[in-house]
């Protein structure tokens, strides 16, 4: 074989188709380094790629499984916050309501006149309560009344069990005795009355609370037949205990007018007036006892206010007063001592105040005040 001339032919045909030999080599050598690329760029970032897609796929279904089992456990939760809540209802409503507490001591002087007996006393017992944070008031309130009645064993019985017809959780009667004196028509009854009221109270279920006034056919009582001696009218009565308000009212003696209007309300519950003054009374007791430092008698006299009219926005006030800071009095306050001849009229006028300004400084329900006493002038 004639290699020289196969050689030198391959040479004049590269060197007739130079571009043609230059463009195959270059096209060779692209393919060969978009090969090299591929293998050491595109397949490890192709490989990292399904990796990362591996990976996000399993934690996307750890994520749902997490979701699920919180879904599961907010429902749980949920169920378990609703039925406390049903709980703490149902806890709450066994308590009275501040008007229901009311309304049942109201209704013990119309049940004394139903059964011809009489309500002696009816007065607050000072009871230790659950403790409560700095300006709050307690998740319940505990009040308890020592009550003495008068009359025969037949009619304190019947009282009583007037008394037992209510009961309802948030009523409890305790130390019950009945003494029996020299006769029939003189025994006494005294017992402890506990009621409990709360805040958080919709009185639901004692809603329908018996009314104690009741009378069954089997126990009505006789109606008293005229006698030759002619019975004191109780009108005359209530109008000299009216007349007798006037004195203890304005010496301030507020135990003294609270037992009379009391009386009154027994022998006349619808006698005009009467709530309102009961109402100012102890509240003007409550401060009274609050500036001795008696805090928990002040306390009752004002809860016990708030059981007469509830919105009560004097007794609120001075309850209110008893648990929060003391106040400092600012410099622009004026304490006056009151002379003899003073009104709130005149001091009010003395100073540029006004009656309502120089009450509501003071804390005074009306406007009664006297020779010595200490008033802030706003």
């Amino acid at each position: 074989m004639n290699f020289d001339f196969e050689l030198a032919d391959i040479v004049d045909y590269l060197r007739e188709n130079l571009f043609a030999v230059v463009a195959v080599a270059i096209i060779g050598l692209l393919l060969v380094g978009y090969l090299i690329f591929a293998i050491r760029t595109l397949l490890p970032r192709w490989q990292q790629r399904t990796d990362l897609a591996t990976a996000s796929a399993t934690v996307e279904a750890a994520f749902q499984a997490r979701t699920t089992q919180q879904q599961a456990a907010a429902g749980q939760l949920g169920t378990q916050i609703e039925a406390a809540q049903a709980e703490f209802r149902e806890l709450a409503n066994r308590f009275l309501t501040e008007a229901q507490a009311a309304a049942f001591l109201d209704g013990l002087y119309d049940s004394a006149a139903e059964t011809a007996v009489s309500i002696v006393d009816l007065q607050a017992q000072t009871v230790a309560q659950g403790a409560a944070a700095a300006g709050e008031k307690p998740v319940y309130d505990t009040r308890q009344f020592r009550l003495v009645v008068e009359g025969n064993l037949r009619q304190l019985n019947q009282f009583v069990g007037r008394i037992e017809q209510t009961a309802v959780p948030g009523i409890n009667l305790k130390n019950l005795v009945i003494t029996e004196g020299g006769n029939e028509a003189a025994a006494v009854l005294t017992l402890d009355l506990l009621l409990y009221t709360s805040p958080f109270s919709t009185g639901e279920s004692v809603a329908e609370l018996p009314d104690p006034l009741a009378t069954p056919a089997a126990t009505q009582i006789p109606v008293p037949q005229p006698s030759a001696t002619p019975l004191a009218s109780p009108t005359s009565d209530v109008t000299a205990l009216i007349r007798q308000l006037d004195d203890p009212w304005t010496a301030e003696n507020w135990p003294e007018v609270i037992r009379l209007i009391q009386e009154i309300r027994q022998l006349s519950p619808n006698e005009t007036g009467m709530t309102e003054k009961l109402y100012a009374a102890r509240v003007n007791y409550g401060y009274r006892l609050a500036e001795l430092g008696d805090t928990a008698a002040a306390a009752q006299q004002f809860e016990q206010a708030l059981a007469i009219f509830p919105q009560g926005t004097e007794a609120e006030a001075g309850l209110q007063s008893l648990f929060a800071p003391t106040a400092t009095p600012t410099p622009e306050a004026t304490i006056y001592v009151v002379q003899r001849g003073d009104t709130l009229f005149s001091i009010a006028r003395r100073f540029g105040s006004t009656v309502e300004a120089v009450k509501s400084a003071n804390g005074l329900v009306g406007n009664n005040i006297t020779p010595g006493q200490q008033l802030i002038i706003p």
